[in-house]
């Protein structure tokens, strides 16, 4: 029975060494910012867009220093800049309302290249696009996409 005792407490003061040892962090998370022009972003998430132009986008997340426990969710957010064409289907493959100008929050993209609206959303769209993400915003301005989503 003594035996069983000192097992137990040894794994309770074991773990919560851990467990100590990996909420101890280094503060405040740091943000980290990449940016990117390529189209992976279109590739793995916007399926129902079929042309753009150029593309550009940050993927950010939080790194709480080297103790940090389970994966890392990323955001991501950026502007696509569609074709004539493309932004013509996607405004008539959609029923797209008014919606308010989103908060944009970009590092390092000028956010006046997003231009200045009027903005559209789509719940339709951003199913079709981001089904598996949490979308803060995809909005439409008839010519570009700008949007921020994460990962859940």
């Amino acid at each position: 029975m003594k035996k069983i005792i000192n097992r137990i407490l040894i794994t309770v003061i074991a773990i919560s060494c851990i467990l100590m040892t990996a909420c101890r962090s280094s503060g405040e998370p740091e943000m980290v910012v990449e940016l990117y022009e390529n189209s992976w972003i279109m590739e793995h998430y916007m399926g129902s867009v079929r042309e753009y132009d150029h593309v550009i986008w940050e993927q950010y997340y939080y790194e709480w220093g080297s103790r940090s426990l389970g994966p890392t969710e990323y955001s991501f957010r950026g502007i696509v800049y569609l074709t004539d064409e493309e932004a013509a289907r996607l405004k008539d493959a959609y029923e797209w309302h008014e919606s308010d100008a989103p908060d944009l929050v970009f590092e390092q993209i000028d956010p006046a290249s997003a231009g200045e609206g009027p903005w559209y959303s789509c719940d339709q769209f951003e199913t079709d696009n981001f089904p598996t993400l949490l979308v803060s915003y995809a909005v439409f301005d008839g010519e570009k996409i700008v949007f921020d989503v994460s990962q859940t």
